[in-house]
Parts: structure tokens; sequence; C-alpha cells
């Protein structure tokens, strides 16, 4: 193998992995989250906040751990027009209920 092709083949499997998961809408932890978007975890809870990111989903039960998960989809769209990006209210990601603390629980 050349050092081009082995150059490329890690970066050929992200791109089919990151493809796979956009496709299955697979969860993604905030700080991924964060990491994709390029901007921190305050700023998430920010803009969620304020109607300007996708909703986060609770994966726990407990208010003292709780853990906030994105669906990937969400953030994609959020990355192609992060200006232009408006949640609508009342609106859900696929697999998920919205409760009475502003997140939206997995069944």
């Amino acid at each position: 193998m050349t050092d081009f092709t082995m150059s490329i083949k890690p970066e050929f499997d992200a791109q089919v992995t990151a493809a796979l998961m956009i496709q299955s809408n697979a969860l993604i932890p905030i700080k991924l989250a964060a990491r994709l978007c390029g901007i921190s975890r305050q700023e998430i809870d920010r803009r969620v906040h304020n109607g300007t990111f996708p909703k986060p989903h609770k994966l726990s039960g407990k208010r003292s751990s709780m853990r906030k998960a994105f669906y990937l989809r969400d953030i994609h769209d959020w990355i192609r027009d992060p200006k232009g990006y408006r949640r609508v209210e009342g609106e859900q990601s696929t697999g998920s209920f919205a409760d009475s603390d502003g997140l939206e629980h997995l069944e």
C-alpha cells in the first residue's frame, strides 16, 4: 500500500461511519455535539433555551446525573444552516416525547 492509500482509508472510514450514523439517526452525547458544531456546551444550552438549537433528549431518569443527547439528524440540520435554524415549538424528533421539563424523553 502507498502512503496516499493509507492516509485516505481512515478518512473514508470516518465518512462512511458518519453517513451511517446520520442515516440511522444515532443519538450523540452533548460533548460530541459541541465538537461537531464548534461551540461550547454552555453555548448549546443558551441556544436550546433561545430555540436556535435542537432540543436535547434525556437519557436517564435521575435529575442529579441527567445525561443529554441529540439526534444526529437534528445536529446535521443545524450544521447546514446555524444562523437560520429555528426550532419549531412542539416539533419532536422520532422516538421521543416532550415532558414538562422541556427535554424530550426517549420512549
